[in-house]
């Protein structure tokens, strides 16, 4: 800071010469006019000193008998002077400070903070409905009528704060965690039917008639539970049938597998170790890609990052910038080794068994292993799980009990 005072004051570079440098030293600390970075000179002692303190150091001069020679001018005054002539560089600086003036006025960045169940691209989208985007003037921005309107339209939204600050928007919201409204029950008759082939190995049944035991195989589509009970008279006899929503939990042995074929050949990308690097420029909507050209039949890979320019941490402009890197590949193919079949494997078995399990879903067995073919290879995966196979299927009729002639 103390360095940027003293530029656009103006400083030199002197050389302190006479029989007793040190007086004019003293004498300069006690007026407390500076002089720093002090060191011994070819010349004499050599330090800095700003246009100010040279002028008041000239009695100090006359008293101490030292005299003070001008090395080097530095700081603005003497560069607005060495460029007095050139017009049209003062006329750019001009124009860059009241163009950077006249950006201010507009809004370059939105930042939203707290949203989980929406992402930023849909919340943007919106804002862009509501006549809210990157480029329009702070001024037309209605930071209340954009709170209440998030209120209204999302009503997982309880809180919502909108500001504007330097050239950015900053909007906080804050979702209800809890249900926005409690579901409703399904009355609908309805029966438990198996989704899977399995052995029923656990049955708990909340209402409905059980049509299996455990230890029972069943199939896809049979009825576990039954979600028509029988009413019956004091002889036993059937008189009507309700129907209710069957409900329980059955667990079941099932045996399930997936295959994965691949061919005998690997396709290997490897890098060259050439490079091309670029540079990528944006200014609103027009973008600039600064990068040498690729040679012919070459294949290279591009990444590139980007960043917004911000002069302080609420003013952006509308200016992005980054580097483009560009490597070299080339790609062959060749077999598989046993290494990789196996490590093929191994990624298999733990995707699944990570699938499984986030099912909440046991397994029994786990079998994983690679079958060799004349296209190339597979890998096949056997497991035997226990899970839940009941699902609700709707009763589409329920039976009438007609009375006999003897009823």
């Amino acid at each position: 800071m103390k360095w940027l005072v003293h530029w656009f004051e103006g400083f030199l570079l002197v050389t302190i010469q006479g029989t007793a440098p040190e007086r004019f030293l003293n004498l300069c600390r006690g007026r407390e006019i500076e002089v720093w970075r002090l060191k011994a000179g070819p010349e004499g002692c050599e330090g800095y000193i700003s246009v100010k303190g040279f002028r008041d150091s000239r009695e100090l001069l006359k008293k101490s008998g030292a005299r003070l020679k001008i090395r080097k001018r530095f700081g603005l005054p003497f560069f607005l002077y060495r460029n007095r002539k050139r017009k049209f560089f003062f006329g750019g600086i001009a124009a860059a400070a009241v163009l950077l003036y006249v950006l201010t006025f507009f809004v370059w960045d939105i930042q939203i903070e707290g949203n989980q169940r929406y992402s930023d691209d849909s919340m943007i989208h919106y804002f862009e409905d509501q006549g809210i985007f990157c480029g329009m003037m702070k001024k037309n921005v209605d930071c209340d009528e954009l709170e209440s309107s998030i209120r209204s339209d999302f009503p997982e939204i309880i809180w919502v704060s909108a500001r504007v600050s330097g050239t950015r928007l900053f909007v906080s919201v804050k979702e209800n965690e809890a249900l926005s409204s409690i579901p409703v029950p399904d009355t609908e008759p309805q029966d438990i039917v198996a989704e899977k082939d399995g052995v029923v190995t656990s049955m708990i049944v909340r209402s409905g008639v059980p049509q299996v035991s455990i230890g029972d195989t069943v199939k896809s589509g049979q009825v576990l539970i039954s979600g028509l009970v029988p009413i019956t008279d004091d002889g036993g006899n059937v008189t009507a049938v309700h129907g209710v929503r069957a409900d329980g939990d059955i667990t079941a042995r099932v045996a399930v597998s997936e295959e994965r074929s691949y061919s005998g050949l690997k396709t290997v990308e490897m890098a060259t170790g050439k490079e091309r690097k670029g540079l990528f420029l944006k200014a609103g909507g027009i973008a600039v890609q600064i990068l040498l050209p690729a040679e012919k039949g070459t294949s290279w890979k591009i990444s590139m990052e980007e960043q917004q320019l911000h002069l302080t941490d609420h003013f952006y402009l509308p200016f992005w910038w980054g580097t483009i890197r560009a490597k070299e590949y080339v790609t062959y193919e060749r077999l598989y080794t046993a290494e990789e079949k196996e490590m093929l494997r191994k990624k298999m078995e733990q995707e699944f068994a990570e699938k499984i399990m986030e099912k909440g879903v046991q397994i029994e067995q786990n079998n994983v292993k690679i079958l060799e073919n004349d296209q190339g290879f597979s890998i096949r995966w056997e497991a035997v799980v226990l899970e839940s196979i009941g699902a609700g299927r709707p009763i589409e009729e329920i039976p009438v009990i007609e009375e006999n002639e003897e009823n």
